[in-house]
């Protein structure tokens, strides 16, 4: 199953992974989370008041599916969630959280790293620190 989109609500990660929780089966054994945050100090600008997050595209969630759906197959996973924060948001609040399950731990690490790099070029979603 895939889940992916771009919101410029905060969202709730844990009720976001107890709900992939409940559409686990007995074929998942890994489930690997990558919870990203705003972090400082900022590359640009150190000491930033916000960041924006700001989408390049129309179809960002589109593109976010595309990736979800080739990590799915690339990884052989059973279930991949992606979703990114839009718009202005402040340090240590959430900003991408990307979940998937399936077999083994080997491929379930790589793909999230995968995702988590592929989200993180900035192709479709661009970060821009604020003073």
């Amino acid at each position: 199953m895939i889940t992916a989109y771009a919101t410029e609500q905060p969202f709730d990660h844990l009720e976001l992974y107890r709900s992939f929780l409940e559409r686990e089966t007995d074929c998942t054994g890994t489930v690997v989370l990558h919870h990203g945050r705003v972090k400082r100090p900022g590359k640009q600008v150190p000491d930033f008041a916000a960041v924006e997050l700001k989408p390049l595209t129309s179809d960002v969630d589109d593109r976010l599916a595309a990736v979800a759906r080739q990590a799915e197959g690339t990884f052989a996973l059973n279930q991949v969630l992606i979703v990114h924060r839009l718009g202005t948001i402040g340090a240590c609040e959430s900003v991408l959280l990307a979940i998937v399950s399936g077999k083994t731990r080997d491929r379930c690490f790589a793909a999230c790293s995968w995702i988590v790099d592929e989200v993180k070029k900035e192709e479709f979603i661009e970060l821009i620190e604020r003073p």
